[in-house]
């Protein structure tokens, strides 16, 4: 007589199948938790997220451009002067007298205890003329003077007007856009010379637009 042979069933049981689904669930949940902390510390310890807002930083830096911001540089050095910052400030953004945070990129001018002034168009720091070829030429600070000419149909006067001079404090740091006919800085009576723990992070990365990307 033949043997009848007996074949087990190939495929899972429900029970299998739902405890498959329940490891690949938690694994794809480590991977996630695991990233997002990852992206949590980078934003928070070692760069963080910037949007250039305006024109105050023409021609270096433009409105609209995207990059990251330098924050564990701060922790071991103090800002120097040309240092492109970002600035934390209290702004009245909407124009409805309450002030709100936000994070302004700007230009180390002055370093604490530096005296700073500007007259017939130069600025001075502690009596001497403070070289800005590294990042503002004649040429194009006189593009933006003639762009304010073309734009108004005048002449606007000096690019950095007269100020000071202003003796800054211990911890604290004079700061000015590049564009100075559009920048709202250390200048204007309401902001003043900002402290040390105002400066949220040093240096620009850009990354986007990507003709544009390189670091200020």
């Amino acid at each position: 007589m033949d043997q009848e042979t007996k074949t087990s069933g190939a495929g899972n049981s429900p029970e299998r199948e739902g405890s498959s689904f329940l490891k690949e669930a938690w694994g794809f949940i480590k991977v996630f938790v695991i990233t997002a902390v990852i992206i949590l510390l980078f934003v928070n310890i070692v760069a963080h997220p910037v949007t250039v807002v305006g024109d105050s930083m023409y021609p270096n830096l433009q409105d609209g451009e995207y990059g990251f911001t330098n924050l564990i540089g701060l922790r071991f050095s103090a800002p120097a002067r040309g240092d492109v910052v970002v600035v934390t400030m209290e702004d009245d953004v909407n124009g409805d007298g309450t002030p709100e945070t936000t994070h302004w990129v700007k230009r180390v001018i002055g370093l604490p205890g530096d005296t700073v002034e500007a007259r017939n168009d130069v600025v001075y720091i502690n009596g001497g003329p403070l070289d800005e070829s590294g990042w503002l030429e004649p040429a194009q600070k006189q593009e933006i003077l003639d762009e304010i000419q073309e734009s108004y149909g005048r002449e606007y006067g000096d690019f950095t007007a007269d100020f000071g001079p202003v003796t800054l404090g211990e911890d604290q740091y004079w700061v000015m856009g590049d564009n100075r006919p559009h920048s709202k800085d250390s200048r204007d009576p309401s902001v003043g010379a900002v402290n040390r723990n105002q400066i949220y992070g040093d240096g620009v990365l850009i990354l986007y637009p990507f003709n544009k990307i390189g670091g200020h």
